[in-house]
């Protein structure tokens, strides 16, 4: 643990962190910047809205030990990605959120590729074994991730394209 935060898992090029409530004007950033929202459901979040939800992810990582945590690389804050729970179904949801400049350089996919293992070494018991993801039709760049960090989409549900994870 470094300066208050807790080191969740570390891929060759990122690493992922507890957060921390002097985190607000990185993740604001992320949450105002329209392109980064484009294919999220709530659009652009004002600054409170990203206070609410920072707060969310310290609470829900201090009671259950997973939330949405910082993702980080050699430049600094880059996003962030872990997990909720999908759409009250009984299933882990992966989820990810990146800096602009994080696109493009394959971070996607080694983020979620290492989010699924650490889904499958910290089982939840009251929760289905498979890891879900949920993207909007026409989010073809976050389809391909997940096909590549092998889920398969499953099906179409309140107008989402629903992703399971395939066991192997």
């Amino acid at each position: 643990m470094t300066g208050g935060r807790e080191e969740i898992l570390r891929t060759p090029r990122l690493w992922l962190t507890t957060w921390l409530p002097s985190d607000l004007d990185d993740l604001a950033a992320l949450h105002a910047d329209p392109e980064v929202m484009r294919h999220m459901t709530t659009g652009p979040q004002t600054r409170a809205a990203t206070r609410e939800r920072l707060e969310a992810f310290i609470g829900e990582h201090q009671r259950r030990g997973w939330s949405k945590w910082r993702v980080e690389g050699a430049s600094g804050f880059l996003g962030r990605a872990g997990f909720g729970l999908a759409h009250r179904s009984g299933y882990r949801e992966v989820g990810y959120l990146l800096a602009r400049a994080a696109w493009g350089a394959g971070l996607a996919t080694e983020l979620t590729q290492a989010l699924r293992q650490w889904h499958e070494e910290h089982p939840e018991p009251a929760l289905a074994p498979e890891l879900r993801a949920y993207v909007l039709p026409g989010n073809a760049a976050s389809c391909r991730v997940l096909e590549k960090a092998g889920f398969r989409e499953a099906r179409k549900e309140d107008g989402q394209l629903v992703f399971e994870s395939v066991r192997p």
